[in-house]
């Protein structure tokens, strides 16, 4: 059976051969100055070294297609696990995600970076014909930007608006890949486990889309992954007013319903968000997952197992525990996962899960019960019961009921931003006028206000001021992102 792992022996076989050379060369790595960390590392979109850099403002930052700046913790650290490196080829499968240019004094590098299926986050230097290798886990500063949206703010979709479509391929792959080690690590709970390995393979899958109507790559959107029971993937009509009046992109998989392995749902769900999150402009702190009967137990699975992804969920019609759940009549139902590993957990505890059933539901009673062990551990669920409920979807009203309150918190907090942005822009005002920065002053102040709210109103003027951005057309405005009481229903 094909998978995304198989074709890929090529990578690792250069790596052998280009670790015994690099030893003979004595190389010290891409991101190490002769035993001394860099300067400077940035991380872009484009080969073009900036020519301008903030330093406290990472939106006007991004605007100029620089996604990251290193910090000198950070740079260290890279520099050490550099030093690691072998040198090595540039596979044909290699998926180029930016640039990394680093510097010390007057020596400088820049980098093209590419990663490759097995985990190794490939360094191509621009200048001289030398690649060099680095283990994907000892990257994490430099990875983790270059996953997010790589597009341009100003460009329209290019998918329709407020309609489900095909997802435009090629598709990313997670950098969470559900192999033995991490099926242990993150679904058993760091026992051993008999699920299989992720059997899916990328080229073959098919992923459905809906934006919401008031979509714009200028503000951030959320995203809810839906888990189908069926084969189908399309996400449900009835989510398209929770979608449009939340600014939530919509997701699903084709053939990945109740009849396909486990793993390959979870993994799928995993690719689903890299791909959405590199193609669109998302909040990352607004990712949530949703699904009915099996696909609802697989939602409650990916926000407990995986919450530094899933910031959220809305299982609908069934629930899984990680603990045995009892029925009532002297039986139980097993623990659909692992309960997950002391820094899942903390996280986990922060997140919002929000069942959703009734007394018709055949799955009542155990997601009652389940409820009940979860919140009795300290996790933030919320039952979202209805008398007249079955094993069905919800109204369009509860749905939106449901997922307003898993998304409250991340509402409160963006609109306490803004305001707060807004504020420091009146006394920028006030002071200066509505003018461009002249001098260090007036752009450490404007700095100040895209990074207290970046990607709002006031962050988009402040940028303005600070020359990085063409006014905003006088018909965008910021997408309603829901309540801001976070105990409202």
């Amino acid at each position: 059976m094909k998978a995304d792992l198989q074709p890929f022996m090529l990578s690792t076989a250069l790596l052998i051969l280009a670790a015994i050379s690099s030893a003979a060369t004595a190389c010290r790595g891409p991101l190490d100055f002769r035993g001394a960390s860099p300067g400077e590392l940035l991380v872009t979109l484009n080969a073009d070294r900036p020519d301008r850099v903030f330093a406290k403002s990472a939106m006007a930052n991004r605007l100029l297609g620089t996604v990251s700046v290193v910090d000198a913790i950070d740079r260290r650290r890279l520099a050490n696990a550099s030093r690691r490196a072998a040198e090595t080829g540039w596979p044909e499968e290699t998926d180029v995600l930016g640039y990394v240019h680093v510097s010390r004094g007057r020596d400088a590098h820049s980098y093209r970076i590419g990663a490759t299926p097995d985990g190794l986050l490939l360094f191509d230097d621009l200048r001289e014909p030398r690649t060099f290798a680095m283990d994907m886990a000892d990257c994490e500063p430099l990875l983790a930007p270059l996953l997010g949206f790589a597009g341009d703010h100003a460009v329209p979709a290019d998918v329709p608006l407020g309609e489900v479509v095909p997802a435009l391929r090629p598709y990313r792959r997670s950098p969470l890949l559900l192999d033995t080690a991490t099926i242990r690590d993150r679904l058993s709970g760091g026992r051993r486990s008999n699920l299989p390995e992720t059997q899916r393979y990328l080229p073959d899958e098919q992923f459905f889309v809906r934006l919401p109507v008031g979509y714009s790559a200028r503000f951030p959107a959320g995203l809810i992954v839906w888990i189908d029971a069926s084969a189908s993937g399309r996400p449900p009509e009835v989510f398209n007013q929770a979608a449009d009046e939340l600014n939530c992109i919509m997701v699903g998989a084709a053939d990945a319903g109740n009849l396909r392995l486990a793993t390959d749902r979870y993994q799928l769900a995993l690719d689903m968000v890299a791909t959405m999150v590199r193609r669109y402009h998302i909040n990352t702190n607004r990712v949530y997952v949703t699904g009915i009967s099996g696909g609802g137990r697989i939602s409650s699975g990916l926000v407990a197992c995986f919450p530094e992804v899933f910031t959220g969920a809305v299982p609908i019609v069934g629930l899984n525990a990680y603990k045995k759940v009892p029925l009532g009549d002297g039986r139980f139902v097993v623990a659909g996962f692992g309960r997950p590993k002391a820094a899942s957990w903390r996280l986990l505890r922060t997140r919002r899960i929000a069942p959703m059933t009734g007394p018709l539901d055949f799955n009542y009673r155990e997601m009652v019960n389940a409820t009940r062990i979860m919140t009795s551990d300290g996790l933030n669920v919320r039952m979202f019961e209805y008398e007249d409920m079955a094993h069905t979807l919800p109204t369009a009203d509860r749905f939106l009921e449901a997922l307003r309150w898993v998304d409250a918190a991340h509402a409160e907090e963006a609109q306490d931003a803004a305001e707060d942005a807004e504020k420091l822009l009146a006394g920028y005002v006030s002071r200066y006028g509505e003018v461009p920065a002249e001098n260090e002053g007036q752009r450490k102040l404007l700095e100040r206000v895209a990074e207290t709210a970046p990607w709002s109103l006031p962050g988009w003027r402040a940028c303005e001021l600070l020359g990085v951005a063409a006014p905003l057309p006088t018909t965008d405005s910021v997408p309603d992102a829901g309540t801001t009481d976070p105990d409202s229903p």
